[in-house]
């Protein structure tokens, strides 16, 4: 039996790669998604407010780990395909893993302090990014959903940002 595993492995792992370099590899999605990854971080770095960078990144770090977590499980069971990845061998969106929202919830907890106007930014964060940025990205081919929706995306953005900041409010340090 686990001959046959690691059989179906290889082939995959195989595909993936043909499927990447034949098809993702050099696209003009390809180069999005390469500069998705790369520009929130630019501008996080200098935007970063350095005297409470130690919650920023906590919260940030907090984000990326749910965002992946529930990437990678919704791809597992095959609520969503990236068509168009980085790197052949990943199961979930980098780009907007480990940059755009993580470092836009930054941002917005950088900004947004007080929880109504964090909750307000998040509300409209949550709004650009499921209705705009999703079907931009659906129509673009950087992503394929079956039976998800929308609405479940923001409902995702709402639940992670408001338990994000609730953890890190109950274990990072007063003083930041």
């Amino acid at each position: 039996m686990s001959g046959q595993l690691h059989d179906i492995q290889q082939k995959m792992a195989q595909y993936e790669l043909d499927r990447w370099l034949t098809g993702s590899l050099f696209t003009w999605q390809w180069w999005v998604l390469l500069a998705l990854l790369f520009v929130p971080w630019f501008l996080l770095f200098r935007l970063i407010d350095r005297r409470r960078a130690y919650s920023i990144w906590f919260y940030g770090l907090t984000v990326l780990i749910a965002t992946s977590f529930t990437d990678d499980l919704g791809a597992e069971i095959g609520i969503w395909v990236y068509p168009i990845k980085l790197a052949p061998y990943s199961l979930i969106g980098f780009p907007f893993d480990f940059s755009i929202v993580p470092v836009a919830q930054m941002l917005m907890f950088q900004y947004f302090g007080a929880w109504r106007s964090f909750l307000m930014a998040l509300t409209a964060q949550a709004l650009v990014f499921a209705f705009i940025g999703e079907p931009l990205s659906v129509k673009s081919e950087l992503i394929t959903y079956y039976g998800w929706t929308y609405a479940y995306s923001f409902l995702f953005y709402m639940i992670t940002g408001v338990s994000a900041k609730a953890f890190v409010h109950y274990w990072a340090p007063k003083n930041q």
